[in-house]
């Protein structure tokens, strides 16, 4: 900024030269004050400049170019105009204020539906000081070209709000260290536009849904946490920032953690964050079930499942907050139900009650949310699972008993199904929450052995029939997810997404380390053929790379890199599961039974023939690829098989 010259400022003037001057002022247009730049003029503040050359204090912190102010001159008044009164002159004053104030408070316009352009660290922004820069105001189609990393949108002006979060972002970290740089340059506008993001998310997952009324000013003051992991899971455009922000919210959670915060706002931002953690998976972090114990431990202190439900008159309404926690509620529920069927054998961190159903129901009663219909499906979703879990957990039975059980629980989906058509037809979560639970019903049900198999001569029919039905429904719920819109894949919650890995996996598993059955012969059911086409279909259906130079694997490439790897293990394998190698089964007079494709030619490897040798398996050459161990699922969303 220009400092005015020292002998204006230190020169005395005596009153009669002060009086000539003002006068002179009147007649040729009085300069304004130069020394302030654009951006402090506009917030009517003092522009105070830095130790830098040409950069007040303001826009340095702001990280921002300071634009010089342009003095302009006011037309001198004509002589014979004649001059107004005192009063009259002080009221025409008064009156430009207010017009101006008036005019910096106008609406702006309507941003546009896609993020802003981004922007990288001061150090990576070329030197502008030879080139003319657009005003702040100005759309995003008008900015600067975009530096090679992108991280975060092009800063804009700051508002007191925006600031204020931020610092008490800081304050929560003051034991620890200081919010990444980055992150505190995001604006109040760039978090609209992240919170309109999220609106367009809670569809697949109901239970942190946020008012119709409330702004993006509301939740940075009263709800950080929340307004934290919202900014966290809807920037999943950008790589590099979700990975920033998920650090930091990471780092804020456990400090209000450890000081004994017990609040909604807490356990609404654990449950936002761990609802899409697959964007973000880091081995090196805190692991979801123990995010989930957490959620469970909160849920517990806050006594979230003894909300009052007595009868209220006419004229007292609930407390939207009471409806808030209960969907919370209804949300650790959800995620340790579903999580924990990966990892079985666990306790659930939030058992299955009437308390639950109950919350549900006046939930969707109520219906101040579309998604709150959802709810009592989606419980009763979770406690079928929690059925077939505890029914085939002893994994034997009698043949009998198991067909039994298997015609029930097929029953109870169907009905709930039947029952729930319509809001599965408008809301794909749930659709494919009732196919993955399919999937398990029989998973579960052929995993069993049938203890009185020589007695009862259809046990080993019964037994093919789960296997094949199991595979039937994983190829259904695939080609269900294929109609998926191709924008709405970065929307799915990992409930979503671990049942579409569970489903990938599983169909591997039934080539690879499916047990020998009589007639069974993965290679006549073509299921590597069916996986390669899934596999194939998926990856072009899900978001490409948005930045060619970033080197951070988002999950989209994970998932196209891991199957990839899993369709080589796919052609490799060994040929038919069956104990004559074949599901075409021939009985011979000596009493054995051969196989009618003995005669096929066995495949060359490297041109030569494959007599004795053997292609070893892809998991005994990596250890780490082997998709019958149970944590395969976690190491398939960090990306370390």
């Amino acid at each position: 900024m220009h400092q005015p010259a020292e002998a204006d400022r230190d020169s005395p003037r005596s009153p009669i030269l002060s009086s000539a001057i003002s006068t002179m002022e009147v007649r040729e247009g009085r300069i304004g004050n130069a020394f302030a730049c654009e951006r402090c003029r506009k917030h009517k503040v003092r522009c105070v400049p830095s130790d830098t050359a040409n950069i007040c204090q303001r826009c340095q912190k702001a990280r921002v170019e300071c634009i010089e102010h342009v003095a302009r001159r006011r037309p001198a008044k004509s002589r014979s105009d004649p001059q107004p009164p005192n009063r009259l002159r002080d009221f025409d004053k008064k009156l430009d204020k207010l017009s101006a104030i008036v005019a910096t408070m106008a609406p702006l316009p309507t941003p546009l539906p896609t993020l802003p352009l981004v922007a990288t660290l001061p150090s990576q922004i070329p030197d502008l000081s030879q080139k003319s820069s657009p005003p702040l105001s100005a759309p995003p189609s008008s900015a600067t070209s975009v530096a090679k990393t992108p991280i975060l949108p092009a800063p804009g002006p700051i508002s007191e709000s925006s600031t204020t979060f931020w610092e008490t972002m800081n304050e929560s970290l003051s034991c620890l260290s200081r919010l990444d740089p980055i992150i505190r340059s995001i604006s109040l506008v760039h978090m609209q536009m992240l919170l309109d993001n999220y609106r367009r998310m809670v569809d697949f997952f109901p239970f942190v849904t946020l008012p119709n009324d409330s702004s993006c000013r509301d939740l940075v003051l009263h709800r950080p946490v929340l307004m934290f992991s919202v900014l966290t899971v809807a920037s999943y455009e950008s790589v590099p920032l979700q990975r920033t922000l998920s650090r930091e919210f990471r780092k804020i959670a456990m400090v209000r953690i450890m000081n004994g915060e017990k609040s909604l706002d807490l356990l609404q931002g654990l449950l936002v964050f761990i609802a899409w953690h697959h964007h973000y998976m880091d081995a090196q972090a805190v692991s979801v079930p123990i995010l989930l114990q957490l959620c469970a431990g909160l849920a517990s202190d806050l006594s979230l499942d003894k909300i009052s439900a007595h009868v209220r008159s006419p004229l007292q309404k609930e407390d939207p907050r009471d409806r808030e926690a209960k969907r919370a509620y209804l949300g650790c529920y959800y995620l340790t139900s579903n999580i924990g069927l990966i990892e079985s054998g666990k306790g659930r961190g939030v058992p299955y009650s009437t308390t639950l159903r109950n919350y549900a129901s006046e939930l969707a009663a109520t219906w101040e949310q579309k998604t709150d219909a959802l709810l009592p499906i989606i419980v009763d979703m979770c406690q079928f699972m929690e059925d077939v879990e505890e029914t085939f957990n002893g994994r034997t039975e009698q043949a009998l008993v198991a067909r039994s059980q298997v015609n029930r629980l097929s029953d109870k989906l169907d009905q709930i199904r039947s029952a729930s058509k319509l809001q599965s037809n408008d809301y794909k979560t749930l659709q494919w929450l009732q196919l993955a639970a399919r999937i398990y019903l029989y998973k579960q049900a052929a995993a069993i052995d049938i203890v009185d198999r020589e007695s009862a001569p259809w046990a080993s029919g019964f037994q093919l029939s789960l296997r094949v039905t199991c595979l039937r429904s994983i190829e259904h719920f695939l080609e269900n997810s294929l109609k998926l819109p191709n924008s709405q894949f970065d929307f799915v919650s990992m409930v979503d997404w671990l049942n579409l890995v569970s489903s990938v996996i599983g169909l591997s598993k039934l080539v690879l380390h499916s047990s020998p059955m009589p007639g069974w012969d993965p290679a006549e059911l073509q299921i590597a053929r069916s996986f390669e086409y899934f596999r194939s279909q998926l990856s072009s259906k899900m978001p490409q790379t948005r930045d060619v130079q970033d080197s951070n694997e988002d999950v989209f490439e994970r998932f196209r890199r891991i199957t990839s790897v899993m369709q080589i293990a796919l052609r490799s394998a060994p040929g038919g599961g069956s104990p004559t190698s074949g599901t075409f089964e021939l009985a011979t007079g000596s009493g054995r039974t051969v196989s009618l494709l003995q005669d096929v030619s066995l495949p060359k490897i490297n041109g030569m023939s494959n007599g004795t040798e053997k292609l070893p398996s892809l998991w005994k050459l990596n250890p780490t690829f082997d998709t019958s161990s149970s944590d395969v699922h976690w190491r398939f969303l960090m990306g370390t098989v």
